[in-house]
């Protein structure tokens, strides 16, 4: 019973991973962000990596000595030392070559010089870590057979078809050899796919496997294959109607259409989504017609196909059925409908539509689609908008609160100060009580639209953030010291001027002020005009006890104020590793 539910449980997971595998969702969306990160922009040098010569040498070394940990260790080290970047270790691929070709090596000394080998792309070691692979333990062929598959290896691709052809072989070492035909996409291994494929007697992951890579290695030809095992009654039918979907990969043929568009409608979503995301691959104008279906389906991957063809084919009316997917229950179908949808909005014939579904799903009661048509009225600057984003800032979840705060900046309509200010005072007098980080993130987005919208009557309550105060979060104190600096632009305040500069001197050895508030501070003396502290912040720009970011905003903050160009700040070294062996003077 346990082996039974055991095989289920890996069947399924198998169905999900070829599945689903070909249809990656995207990683765009919308994303609230800080205008106070961006404006002014401060040129921040990229951080450089700084190496000891001295650090091949003692691997190199290390590479040498006959004991096995040392040895391991050290081609560990090359091979996470030429991903981070320490460069001319392809000398050491002759002593690797030599600790891989030993019969005396241990298994674990052998296994890291195969990894280093790879790592280092050494594509003339690929005849000998292929011999390597078959002579010693398995784990090595999981290593290796895949980047000889990416090298192309001839050997490989022969033994490959060989395991094929012999039923003896073990499925570890089949599905290497199916992945790896996949890959090369030979299409004389044709035949030995499909042969697998149609045996039932196969197990399931196996012949998923093998239509995967048959539908890789050929481009055409296999239609009756799929038909037949799409129509082929038995207790496996998911199964055999996958491996259909998974053959007909690269076919764009009349039959192949016609046999994805039936498969679309199969009871089964794991088989629905095979087919919905080949008929995107072939062709988005094939899913057009089954768009209500596809959206309505209860799959996520299925209703995300269905609006990637409304998307690609757009027309107002299309527009406003996708647009509920803005409040779909799946975040990533619902993040990726919100960013293409305002991709959309350069075109006019689109941009009402647009509109419209935003604000209805504003209105409604779903917090998925409160959130995600905030972040787009914000992005369209949709003022009308405005007066229901200031209610959904008192929504109970924080993902709704946050992105309406957002909006409300982008938007900038001076008619809701009020209650931007009316929300930043009771959630000032709420932090006292609550601890938590959301807040502090909506409060910042506030302030800034407070800045932006230069509500010259929030100085007092922004002011509050001035002072150190463990309560009121860095991101409000930045974004309160930098909105004051829009607000009171060009206009001198002694007082205030005073509490600012404390700030920026504040390197107590105690919790010192931090430098992000720092930053903002200089910039709103420089928006300020407080030319007679330039000089000060002179002298602390050109210390070299400062952080790279604080040092450039201060010298920005004098050259507004002076015009002065001082020398650039010299470029944060990132650390140069943390490794087993290094030289005793770096």
């Amino acid at each position: 019973m346990w082996l039974s539910q055991w095989r289920g449980q890996l069947l399924a997971i198998g169905l999900f991973v070829i599945c689903y595998g070909t249809a990656t969702p995207s990683n765009a969306e919308i994303r609230t962000e800080f205008l106070m990160d961006f404006e002014p922009k401060l040129n921040i040098p990229d951080p450089v990596k700084h190496f000891s010569p001295a650090l091949k040498s003692l691997w190199l070394e290390a590479l040498e000595r006959p004991d096995a940990d040392m040895q391991r260790l050290a081609a560990e080290t090359v091979a996470r030392g030429h991903q981070y970047g320490v460069p001319d270790l392809m000398d050491a691929v002759p002593r690797l070559e030599t600790i891989l070709q030993a019969d005396k090596s241990h298994p674990a000394t052998r296994f890291a010089a195969a990894r280093a080998l790879i790592v280092l792309e050494s594509r003339n070691s690929s005849d000998m870590l292929f011999q390597v692979s078959q002579k010693y333990e398995a784990d090595l062929r999981q290593l290796i057979e895949p980047a000889l598959a990416k090298w192309s290896s001839a050997k490989a691709i022969t033994l490959w078809k060989a395991r094929l052809e012999n039923p003896e072989t073990r499925s570890r070492d089949l599905i290497l050899a199916l992945r790896g035909l996949a890959q090369v996409r030979d299409s004389t291994a044709t035949p030995l796919l499909l042969s697998i494929i149609h045996d039932e007697s196969r197990s399931a992951d196996i012949r998923l496997e093998a239509a995967a890579a048959a539908g890789q290695c050929a481009a055409s030809g296999l239609e009756p294959d799929a038909a037949r095992l799409a129509h082929r009654k038995s207790r496996k039918q998911s199964v055999h109607s996958i491996c259909a979907c998974r053959l007909l990969a690269r076919h764009t043929s009349e039959e192949a259409r016609t046999l994805l568009i039936e498969l679309t409608g199969h009871p089964q979503s794991s088989v629905a989504a095979c087919a919905f995301n080949q008929l995107l691959e072939i062709d988005s104008s094939l899913v057009l017609p089954l768009v209500e279906t596809a959206l309505n389906h209860t799959d996520p991957t299925v209703r995300r196909a269905g609006a990637s063809a409304c998307l690609a084919h757009p027309t107002p009316e299309r527009i406003a059925s996708v647009a509920r997917l803005l409040a779909d229950p799946h975040p990533s179908v619902r993040r990726e409908v919100c960013e293409k949808i305002f991709r959309l909005s350069d075109q006019s014939l689109l941009i009402e539509s647009i509109r419209a579904s935003a604000v209805t799903l504003l209105s409604q009661e779903a917090w998925q689609g409160q959130e995600q048509a905030a972040l787009l009225v914000g992005m369209l600057e949709h003022q009308p908008a405005s007066n229901r984003l200031i209610e959904l800032l008192e929504s109970p979840r924080a993902e709704v609160g946050i992105s309406s705060a957002w909006a409300l900046r982008k938007i900038a309509v001076p008619e809701t100060i009020p209650g931007i200010i009316d929300k930043v005072q009771r959630q000032t007098e709420r932090r006292r009580h609550v601890n938590d980080p959301l807040l502090d993130e909506q409060v910042a987005h506030l302030c800034e639209a407070l800045g932006v919208l230069k509500a010259d009557n929030a100085i007092p309550l922004l002011e509050r953030y001035i002072p150190k105060d463990p309560y009121m979060g860095d991101h409000s104190r930045c974004a309160a010291i930098w909105a004051i600096g829009f607000i009171r632009e060009a206009k001198r305040d002694a007082e205030l001027e005073d509490k600012l500069r404390a700030r920026i001197r504040d390197f107590s050895d105690v919790a010192p002020e931090v430098d992000s508030v720092k930053e903002k501070c200089a910039v709103t003396l420089a928006r300020m005009k407080a030319v007679d502290l330039a000089p000060e912040m002179r002298g602390i720009a050109e210390s070299d006890a400062i952080g790279t970011r604080l040092g450039v905003a201060l010298r920005w903050a004098v050259k507004e104020m002076t015009g002065d160009d001082l020398p650039p700040v010299k470029p944060p070294r990132l650390p140069s590793g943390n490794w087993f062996l290094e030289p005793y003077n770096r």
